[in-house]
């Protein structure tokens, strides 16, 4: 099917919902998604056939010439001492990444205005009085769903760095940059936001480059990391977990949603998506969302092996037995993704897990009070998510954003 006709067929979703201003519910299926009259932008394109054979040229050029010079070790290190918003590039970066950082970590006035409205009103106080919330959902499912497109899937295993038996640290490192978007003081000077973004872009430009490498057949998959896939992981990261964490009373108001969409774009530029790819309005981002469920949603040894990777890391993290709650947490965030995903339900479990998820952060009598049976499997998932929650806030804060280059990480 070509982009356009996608388009058209796409073209109204999530109809009192969008109008209301807010996300469609991501848990419909394909077929139940409700249409919408959202009004995208002349200059907007559904990400489609084209797109998913698109790269990023500026900053795959910059890796190409890193990796002939041999100079991928030396840009990481670059990587590893800058690390604020007003810090000048380090002097001995190699001259090409130089010239890219410094260039591409800043925004236009429009984009300051965007980030501003969201760090400096009501919005933010919003998010971070609910991060755990969206914690959640991004560890169950926007991870999740992102596992469930082969092609990203097969993105993240072609990368051969130290995300695919290690699948925690990519959860990680995705929290982390969503909180580098969202802390108090993230695009101020004394932040990281900027930083954060472009390093992750050339991040993204070296797994592509790894991908090529190690045998990814891009005449029939595309590009690795393609502008489709960027734009859809972006998705993942903001619409899709607001419209999971709804589960937990997490109800932004249009304008907050508006504000959101805002600052997703600026983060979505300077990721190094194209500006017609980008979406501009919740409905933009709806489209994105169930353009993917119903086009590009299907099994693959990768995204199962990566899925289940990451249940086995909650078992050794966590406790024994976390995996089996995190699965019926993943069967409750989207069916239809845990189906694809070959995480099998588990009836004696799904059932109270969805029951008792809406209360996860209430006070534990009151869970006791309503639901006494099930209090122990409601401590059980509080502890998973707290240590969760734990991990992403303070263990993994000094991460280190690294490139992959294709030599053992240590």
């Amino acid at each position: 099917m070509s982009p356009v006709t996608r388009r058209a067929a796409l073209a109204g979703l999530a109809a009192g919902v969008a109008a209301a201003g807010l996300p469609t519910p991501a848990t419909a299926q394909p077929k139940d998604r409700p249409t919408a009259p959202d009004t995208p932008t002349s200059s907007w394109t559904l990400p489609g056939d084209q797109a998913a054979m698109e790269g990023d040229p500026e900053a795959d050029e910059v890796i190409a010439q890193l990796v002939s010079a041999d100079q991928m070790l030396l840009a990481n290190q670059v990587f590893h001492n800058w690390t604020r918003n007003d810090q000048p590039v380090p002097d001995t970066a190699p001259p090409v990444l130089h010239d890219f950082l410094r260039r591409n970590a800043v925004l236009t006035a429009d984009e300051r205005a965007a980030v501003d409205r969201v760090a400096h009103g009501d919005t933010i106080k919003l998010l971070q009085g609910n991060m755990e919330a969206l914690t959640v959902t991004e560890a169950f499912g926007g991870l999740f769903a992102a596992l469930a497109d082969p092609l990203l899937a097969k993105s993240v295993w072609y990368a051969k760095y130290d995300l695919v038996m290690d699948i925690g640290r990519r959860f990680s490192r995705t929290m982390n940059t969503m909180w580098d978007m969202l802390g108090t003081n993230s695009w101020d000077p004394s932040g990281n936001a900027l930083v954060t973004l472009v390093k992750l872009r050339l991040v993204h430009a070296a797994a592509r480059h790894m991908g090529l490498a190690h045998g990814w057949n891009q005449a029939r998959d595309g590009m690795p990391i393609s502008q489709r896939l960027e734009v859809e992981e972006l998705m993942y990261v903001g619409a899709y977990n607001v419209q999971l964490a709804a589960k937990y009373d997490f109800h932004p108001t249009p304008r907050q949603i508006d504000e959101l969409v805002a600052m997703a774009r600026v983060g979505g530029r300077l990721l190094g998506i194209a500006d017609k790819y980008n979406p501009q309005t919740v409905g933009q981002a709806n489209q994105v969302l169930a353009d993917a469920a119903a086009n590009h949603r299907a099994s693959s040894d990768e995204g199962i092996k990566l899925a289940h990777n990451m249940l086995d890391w909650m078992d050794r993290k966590i406790f024994p037995g976390a995996g089996a709650v995190g699965a019926s947490m993943v069967r409750m965030m989207d069916t239809h993704v845990a189906d694809v995903l070959e995480i099998k339900a588990n009836p004696p479990l799904d059932t109270p897990v969805a029951t008792l998820a809406p209360y996860l952060y209430r006070p534990a009598y009151e869970v006791q009070q309503k639901f006494p049976l099930l209090a122990p499997v409601h401590a059980q998932m509080f502890k998973i998510a707290s240590q969760m929650v734990a991990w992403y806030a303070v263990d993994f804060r000094d991460y280190d954003l690294q490139m992959p280059t294709g030599r053992p990480t240590g």
